[in-house]
């Protein structure tokens, strides 16, 4: 009975032994698995990266994509969408801003007596305020911003605070700010062919 252990558990370490070689084989052309392929780019060009390859640098909402590189441009690829992540790959590619995480800086120094929507709305008041100001020849910001504080019961200080936070925050209607991909971009243009 212990022989046929023995053959058994011989058996099983060859059959072992024989996977890993056939595991080696199916991979010796240096292609990683690659779940969602970018068409027409060869498989060694290619591979899948994930939140976790990149910890707190990853860009995007999403946590899993592929990453390519042909001839210098650099694309990700992920739900069926490829996406340019430099201007080699811009024409022909989506531009990543749809899964682009945007920069949110923590407040400094929030205003807290007011919540944060308001801020929010006093912050856009203010900047049409200024952008109106900036129209005219004369200054009406002064007028106007003084309607925001007599409004909200903000003194002129609480409105630079709020001003502040909004700017440093890059609240509407100021542009989002976009996390760099130039991580993705570094490790893409490591598969293009040298």
């Amino acid at each position: 009975m212990m022989g046929g252990t023995r053959t058994g558990r011989a058996a099983a370490q060859r059959a072992g032994v024989l996977v890993c070689l056939g595991w080696a084989a199916a991979c010796a052309d240096g292609s990683p698995g690659v779940s969602n392929p970018i068409p027409d780019l060869p498989l060694n060009q290619q591979r899948t990266v994930t939140r976790t390859d990149f910890n707190w640098e990853w860009p995007f909402t999403i946590g899993v994509g592929t990453l390519g590189c042909a001839s210098g441009a650099v694309v990700f690829r992920s739900g069926n969408v490829t996406y340019a992540l430099n201007d080699a790959a811009a024409k022909g590619f989506a531009s990543p801003r749809p899964i682009q995480l945007t920069v949110d800086a923590g407040p400094r120094n929030p205003l807290a007596r007011i919540k944060q929507d308001t801020r929010m709305q006093i912050f856009a008041q203010t900047v049409a305020c200024r952008a109106s100001a900036s129209a005219e020849p004369s200054p009406a910001s002064a007028p106007c911003t003084q309607r925001i504080r007599d409004t909200h019961g903000l003194t002129e200080d609480e409105l630079k605070q709020i001003e502040a936070e909004g700017r440093e925050r890059r609240w509407r209607p100021l542009p989002a700010e976009y996390t760099s991909v130039a991580p993705l971009v570094d490790e893409g243009l490591k598969l293009c062919p040298k």
